[in-house]
């Protein structure tokens, strides 16, 4: 089917003006001279017009500035998330049935939804002077499998199950790593007493759920209590780094592949063509947010 990532050639193409302003507009289509023309009348927003006027898509999934994702890249993502999803059912039934059939079209707007991501990412944690290292990322894998799916082999398993090969597993979490150290950076969790109480309770409340279902949390509340911390205050620290990521594609537009979506700029994901996410919400992946877009 058209949508579907099948090699490198036969690449389409959009011709128009990048168009910045509002909160942000970060794709690249095709306008009409006289509706850009009244535009710039309107002030609505500032057209900045390429040499060429073009952007090309051939043997790319998508195009963030100057950086290229490479349509076999994401096939290869999605190739191995969907063979991997189907052993892993064959595996576990039982625990497959809990999930919605994996479908490659989902799938690939998943995946590039955090490819994309992450380059955003690691463009705003160039710009800070942030790095994330190989141990934080490894420390941040294990924390998340552990607190929130009692394991790190659970946590693979659906992973698996959600389509999500695990050497892919651990790119995207970089991404979560990146989001988390960038917004220590733009708005640091609280160290009070209060907050470590919060974190503390929490802590219990997941202890409780796991030994009620035979499993033991592997992690102890000294070890989880910064990661608990930051995740009791999500919604303040996510504002932060997704307006400094919103800020970046401006500068930095981003531009899918009709083949496999269009950007949402508002949501900072990729929808399926004539689908705005703000209105019509994808339904969560089995892992969660953080896994299909920056949580």
């Amino acid at each position: 089917m058209v949508g579907e990532a099948r090699g490198d050639g036969g690449g389409t193409s959009t011709c128009g003006l990048a168009v910045r302003g509002g909160r942000r507009v970060g794709t690249v289509t095709a306008v009409k001279p006289r509706s850009a023309a009244r535009r710039i009348l309107a002030g609505v927003a500032l057209v900045v017009l390429s040499v060429s006027a073009c952007t090309t898509h051939a043997g790319s999934a998508a195009q963030i500035g100057d950086d290229t994702i490479k349509t076999s890249t994401l096939r290869d993502v999605v190739d191995r998330g969907l063979a991997v999803s189907r052993s892993a059912a064959a595996a576990n039934p039982s625990a497959a049935q809990s999930i919605a059939p994996i479908e490659r079209t989902d799938l690939q707007r998943r995946a590039l939804t955090t490819l994309v991501q992450l380059d955003l990412l690691e463009r705003e944690a160039r710009s800070l002077g942030i790095t994330v290292a190989d141990q934080d990322r490894d420390a941040f894998y294990q924390t998340y499998g552990v607190l929130e799916f009692g394991g790190v082999a659970d946590f693979e398993q659906l992973a698996e199950l959600g389509g999500i090969a695990r050497q892919d597993l651990r790119l995207f979490l970089r991404s979560n790593a990146l989001e988390s150290a960038i917004a220590d950076r733009l708005a640091p969790a609280p160290d009070t007493d209060a907050a470590k109480e919060q974190a503390r309770g929490r802590y219990d409340k997941i202890v409780t759920d796991f030994r009620a279902k035979g499993k033991q949390i592997s992690l102890s509340f000294d070890q989880a209590q910064g990661y608990l911390i930051r995740s009791l205050a999500a919604d303040q620290r996510n504002q932060a780094v997704y307006t400094k990521l919103r800020e970046t594609a401006s500068r930095e537009p981003v531009s899918i592949n009709p083949r496999f979506g269009t950007w949402d700029s508002a949501q900072l994901a990729v929808a399926a063509a004539g689908v705005s996410i703000a209105t019509t919400p994808a339904p969560e992946p089995p892992l969660g947010p953080g896994l299909a877009t920056a949580q």
